[in-house]
């Protein structure tokens, strides 16, 4: 709720202003300003933001950032002259950084420990013992004794990508329903339980609904009214497709070939087809697991703007991220594939972002791995039945130990806690919201301050027998992260289509001004909230770079007009670099439109950290 009115006061400081052009320019900085070609296509908007800095990362100097990250950034320059006048400035940069690491402290029977002090915990990184500089204890209130909370209404033509939540009822909540990776015949049971426990949802709890398919939906953003919860249930609906169906057996999708035929060429035969559908099943499961963690990174995007922690609930049939060798096949590595890297990078992902996960598997209690009616079951006919059915039930089971694994892998890294093997699963929701409300966080300034890339483990001991810890193992030590601008153009592209959940890394506030007697142009005004845009100092200088795109559609969802697209560089001198860390840093649009209704997809990309902000807006041209 503070960001959010920081972010409004810093707006309407600004808005009973004339529009100015990019950064506040002043005689005391110099912007230059680089319009992008229009773009009619996401792809072509502009390059794009890619992953947000990893846990523990430090900004560049003189930079801040967003109030959601897992650091916070005290920096000290010094710019040194190298060469002759005409040569850039060598800059000396020294950064401290920040590491914060939420605690969850239970006892054997999974009841939170709510009475421990700083000195009742040891920190180490790498097996270093580090001295805590911060400490915080997080629990909702036994009872609200609070006004309702009434969210903040902006005036009309104002818009933000950052709501005011409330936070007096624990940490958002975000229920992701996977699809992609649930059996189509488990779906419904799924969505039953999850009907249960939005009925008893606890009052001013913040919560989320996303979806997953072939790609990522928001179905209700945060919202502590069960009603729109409830509602927004009903938008969710069973998906079948290739990648969740039930997988037949080769010899009950083509009974006459018997790969043990005495007859070598049926069996040669066999075994061919077999190898072949081995393959394209492996291939189908890398896509679906590329799918799967591409989602997983758009929604660390979507919810890295709101400060503090955040729990994931992802709901999911099937976590498994190893395809083990196939002992029946005349090469068994042919289809093995690993994803133990992508999982790390995806976990150092949402520990970037605060989020911790709460895999929960909505098969519920998995009880046998024989066909059931559905299938044809003819594999476990004939003198090869008892082999097949002992294969089925080995592969079935190790399958399920695998997803288990990854479930508490990712559980593990980020400081959360799987749940499985129970029918209760909206219980495993509720337990899963409860345990991440209470929370302790501590805070280090890590003794080695280099920005190596390596991974840094983490562990915290409590001084106290019988209790269990739940927090995130650890980060990557970088400074920033590059990626491929042609990563990068898609990235940006996919969040500016127009059913897109909106993306808060950089948070930002617009106004609209349709056209009225005076001018003919709609008016795009936006104002970026200054701790979120990475600054670093060129002497006496602080330098930026952002780039900001308005995309138009019609109110079906067609683009229509001309895309806007420019990118601005700013070099702000010390009064004008304080004026921006006060009021925001500005940029005027404007754009001819016929007249008619319209939505605007606007995005701000800010090029050193690579973090993007989208948000949505509606605007009507009137006649004449």
């Amino acid at each position: 709720m503070r960001l959010l009115a920081l972010i409004v006061s810093a707006f309407f400081a600004f808005a009973a202003q004339e529009p100015q052009q990019p950064a506040t320019p002043s005689q005391s900085s110099a912007v230059s300003q680089e319009k992008s070609a229009p773009a009619n296509t996401p792809s072509q908007a502009a390059p794009s933001a890619t992953q947000q800095p990893a846990p523990g990362q430090s900004a560049p100097p003189s930079s801040a950032t967003p109030a959601s990250s897992a650091q916070q950034s005290s920096p000290q320059s010094t710019a040194a002259q190298a060469g002759p006048a005409t040569a850039p400035s060598t800059v000396l940069k020294v950064t401290t950084r920040l590491v914060l690491v939420d605690v969850v402290v239970t006892d054997n029977s999974g009841r939170p420990i709510t009475d421990l002090k700083a000195t009742d915990f040891e920190v180490r990184e790498n097996g270093k013992w580090q001295k805590i500089a911060g400490f915080g204890f997080q629990q909702p209130p036994q009872t609200s004794t609070n006004p309702p909370y009434k969210p903040a209404v902006l005036p009309a033509g104002i818009f933000t990508n950052l709501r005011g939540l409330d936070g007096a009822n624990g940490p958002p909540t975000i229920l992701l329903v996977d699809a992609l990776n649930t059996p189509f015949k488990d779906q419904a049971y799924l969505r039953q339980q999850l009907v249960k426990y939005l009925e008893k949802v606890e009052p001013r709890r913040n919560v989320a609904i996303y979806t997953l398919g072939t790609r990522l939906r928001l179905i209700q953003d945060f919202t502590s009214d069960p009603e729109l919860l409830r509602a927004a249930l009903t938008k969710v609906t069973g998906q079948s497709s290739m990648f969740n169906g039930e997988k037949q057996d080769f010899q009950d999708e083509f009974p006459g070939l018997d790969p043990d035929s005495t007859d070598q060429s049926i069996a040669q035969m066999s075994q061919q087809l077999k190898e072949f559908e081995d393959e394209q099943e492996a291939f189908q499961r890398d896509i679906q697991i590329r799918l799967t963690l591409e989602a997983m990174k758009e929604l660390a995007h979507n919810v890295a703007g709101y400060p503090g922690r955040k729990n994931l609930v992802w709901l999911s049939g099937s976590f498994p991220l190893t395809v083990f060798p196939d002992e029946t096949s005349s090469n068994p590595f042919n289809n093995q594939r690993s994803y133990g890297d992508d999982l790390r990078k995806t976990a150092a992902l949402f520990s970037a972002s605060q989020i911790a996960v709460y895999p929960v598997d909505a098969r519920g209690l998995v009880a046998s791995f024989l066909p059931d009616a559905s299938q044809q079951g003819a594999s476990l006919a004939g003198s090869r039945g008892g082999p097949n059915a002992i294969r089925t039930i080995q592969r079935g089971s190790t399958a399920l130990q695998t997803s288990h694994d990854t479930m508490n892998e990712l559980a593990s890294q980020t400081g959360g806690h799987a749940f499985y093997n129970r029918n209760d699963i909206d219980h495993a929701i509720a337990l899963s919201v409860a345990e991440g409300s209470t929370y302790y966080t501590l805070a280090y300034y890590p003794e080695d301050q280099t920005p190596s890339g390596k991974f840094r483990k983490i562990e915290v001991k409590v001084d106290r027998k019988g209790l269990q810890t739940h927090y995130r193992k650890g980060y990557f030590a970088v400074d920033t992260q590059i990626s491929d601008d042609r990563l990068a153009r898609a990235e940006f592209g996919r969040a500016l289509a127009p059913d897109a959940p909106i993306t808060t890394s950089v948070p930002f506030i617009v106004r609209v001004t349709p056209p009225a007697a005076e001018h003919k142009e709609v008016a795009v005004d936006f104002s970026v909230l200054p701790q979120a845009i990475t600054f670093e100092p060129q002497g006496e200088l602080q330098h930026a770079e952002l780039e900001f795109v308005t995309r138009i559609f019609d109110m079906k969802g067609k683009a229509v007009g001309e895309t806007q697209a420019a990118t601005i560089t700013a070099d702000l001198k010390p009064a004008t670099y304080k004026d921006v860390m006060a009021h925001g840093l500005r940029y005027h649009q404007a754009m001819n439109l016929p007249p008619g209704k319209y939505v605007l997809k606007m995005g701000v990309r800010d090029h050193k950290s690579n973090m993007i902000g989208t948000l949505v807006a509606k605007v009507e041209v009137p006649q004449g």
